[in-house]
């Protein structure tokens, strides 16, 4: 449609008087063409037209003794007052907005966001009206819904800059910092900028991983205001994010000698301690924080965190529960709530909490973008399409759920990594991979469900592990003779071994090096095989260089990209020894006797759970944990003992 024609039709809507659905047009104008000049003329034209006076039915020293009064705590009593004039005065737009203002106060926000649209409605040309509905919007987490009504304040009043400010943080609220990024541009051009949105302008930035930006832009401004602890806790924040752990603790601490009560400063030193293996640290940070500031929930998530790293998941429970407590929309602490839970197999709260993912800032995995409806076990939807969440080893953690849930549907599409399609095939040769160049409506599907949710149907309790306790994928028979061939074992026993995880978050919390494994790798009378997935030729010729010892590799097998041809190289194995990555599942889901390398502190996931260090997801994974966060030294002693003991059997 052309914005003639656009214009036209929001001149209809003004001459029938539907005011609300022409600013509606004139909206969508802006946010189309943000700098037509003939919007400016087209939005004064109505607004000198139709706009109405609101008549000063309470003087400024009545509106302040109800203030007061609000300060007082007697809310309840301006409300009863307003309300009883309002029975008799229901066309009082002021009145009315009051109304709003003070059940918004109370927080009774469906009544105060029931009356500021019954003052838009009577005066839509009054951009505070909008103003105030967005910020109750934003109070009950309808955040999109908020930025939307923020609009209508917006093209009203285009160039109050506090209103681009509002949209900017509603944007970053949104995860939108690339929108939220156009607007901070714009307004920090100019002089005598607010500090609050230099602030929100360098997280933003942040969000976005401009790191180098932000650094670049609190130094400028750090020239000028040197002792500004807020600037120099950013700072530290960027060099966080670019793991430059070391410059990123030393301005954490200076932001602290600069204000002993910067709460966000020590919560942040906390998380620059723990990425750098100084857990008791971390947790005197986050205590420090929360000295501070109680209700600040980073602090309290990251010190629940801390304590489930520890394995203290009874206290991790106890914090995650305090910080949801005291904010309801902390979904962070109810996503880890669940994790929790579900690694103490408590299943039923585990799941309605693990639900809470896809609202969490920490979970990075994208939604399908779908109108349909979500799958449930009683729908008369059968027709789903199935779709991965996480990396490689969450899908094929989840995989397992497949024979669970193909004999309760009718058809079945499943969007996965591509790498796994030829091991589902081989399970299920019926089934139907989908890409985007499919259409929905032409494929018959009437229903969508993430991966992770199979969880919550088919695992209520443990009983489920009991009955399902063996191998749910299987290897390539061909490909395993072709691997066999290649192998110079030499009858020796052939055990796989994986000891990296390439994860960019915890990967460096749960990988090792040869080095680290050598007394392990050792042991006489095995043949080790490179099962890792990332290029080890330096690392292994170095080892063998220096110990004499040598990890066989398959040339011939691209180890990242044919997982096919890995799951045949595991299975051709006595026994694999891992870290946690792609390989343990693949291992696990094989049946294959493994033995897990798993960190106790960050690295150390829901899903490794054991009873009798054998693993509850993966029956034929035995773990062998570290004892302290960070020290591997222990626990690959009691491995090799382990290995060693098993082969004089």
């Amino acid at each position: 449609m052309s914005i003639n024609t656009l214009f036209q039709k929001a001149n209809k809507f003004f001459i029938e008087n539907n005011h609300i659905k022409g600013l509606e047009i004139l909206k969508g104008i802006w946010v189309q063409y943000p700098k037509n000049t003939r919007l400016i003329d087209e939005i004064n034209r109505h607004s000198k037209k139709f706009k109405k006076s609101i008549l000063p039915t309470f003087s400024d020293k009545e509106i302040e003794f109800f203030f007061n009064m609000y300060r007082d705590g007697k809310t309840n009593s301006v409300i009863e007052k307003l309300v009883g004039i309002y029975k008799k005065k229901s066309d009082d737009i002021l009145l009315i907005n009051l109304l709003g203002t003070f059940y918004g106060l109370n927080e009774d926000y469906d009544q105060a966001i029931s009356f500021q649209k019954i003052a838009i409605e009577k005066a839509p040309f009054e951009p505070s009206f909008y103003r105030n509905l967005s910020e109750t919007l934003k109070k009950v987490d309808k955040i999109r819904d908020a930025l939307s009504i923020l609009y209508f304040a917006k093209i009203l009043s285009l160039n109050d800059q506090s209103i681009d400010y509002e949209i900017a943080k509603l944007n970053t609220d949104l995860n939108n910092y690339f929108a939220a990024d156009l607007i901070y541009t714009k307004l920090i051009r100019e002089k005598n900028i607010n500090k609050e949105i230099m602030y929100s302008y360098c997280s933003n930035l942040i969000k976005l991983n401009k790191l180098n930006e932000a650094i670049l832009f609190v130094e400028k401004n750090q020239i000028n205001d040197k002792n500004n602890d807020i600037l120099m806790s950013l700072l530290g924040l960027a060099y966080l994010k670019l793991k430059k752990f070391e410059l990123a603790k030393t301005n954490f601490l200076k932001a602290i000698n600069l204000n002993k009560n910067n709460d966000n400063a020590y919560t942040n030193l906390g998380n620059c301690y723990l990425q750098l293996g100084l857990i008791n640290q971390a947790e005197v940070s986050h205590n420090n924080s929360l000295k501070i500031n109680p209700n600040n929930q980073m602090a309290l998530n990251n010190l629940a965190a801390l304590n489930f790293f520890k394995g203290d998941i009874d206290n991790a429970e106890k914090l995650y529960t305090l910080s949801i407590n005291k904010n309801e929309k902390n979904y962070e602490a109810k996503y880890s709530l669940g994790q929790c839970q579900l690694a103490k197999s408590n299943y039923k709260e585990g799941w309605l909490n693990f639900d809470f993912r896809w609202l969490s800032d920490n979970f990075n995995s994208p939604v399908f973008k779908s109108n349909l409806p979500k799958f449930i076990i009683k729908s008369k939807r059968k027709n789903v399409l199935l779709w991965k969440e996480q990396g490689i080893g969450d899908q094929i953690l989840f995989i397992r759920f497949l024979k669970d849930l193909i004999p309760i549907i009718n058809n079945l599409y499943i969007e996965i990594d591509k790498r796994l399609h030829p091991i589902v095939k081989r399970l299920y040769p019926n089934i139907n991979f989908y890409n985007k160049a499919l259409c929905l409506d032409d494929i018959n599907i009437n229903s969508q469900l993430p991966l992770g949710d199979l969880g919550s149907f088919f695992v209520q309790d443990h009983s489920y592990f009991l009955k399902n306790n063996k191998s749910y994928i299987t290897s390539d028979i061909k490909k395993n003779k072709e691997l066999q061939s290649k192998l110079n074992s030499k009858n020796q026993i052939k055990c796989g071994i994986s000891w990296i995880s390439k994860n960019q978050d915890i990967g460096s919390n749960k990988s090792l090096t040869l080095e680290m494994l050598k007394p392990i790798l050792s042991i006489p009378n095995i043949s080790f095989v490179d099962l890792q997935y990332n290029d080890t030729n330096v690392e292994r010729e170095n080892f063998y260089k220096d110990n004499g010892i040598k990890i066989d590799k398959i040339k011939e097998l691209d180890n990242f990209n044919d997982i096919n041809g890995i799951t045949s190289l595991i299975d051709i194995c006595d026994f694999v020894i891992t870290v946690s990555n792609s390989n343990a599942h693949l291992s696990g889901a094989l049946g294959k006797e493994t033995f897990l390398l798993l960190p106790k502190g960050k690295g150390k996931l829901w899903y490794w759970t054991s009873q009798n260090y054998k693993s509850v997801w993966y029956p034929s994974i035995q773990i062998v944990e570290q004892e302290e966060p960070g020290c591997w030294d222990k626990a690959i002693i009691k491995l090799s003992q382990i290995i060693k003991e098993k082969l004089s059997e």
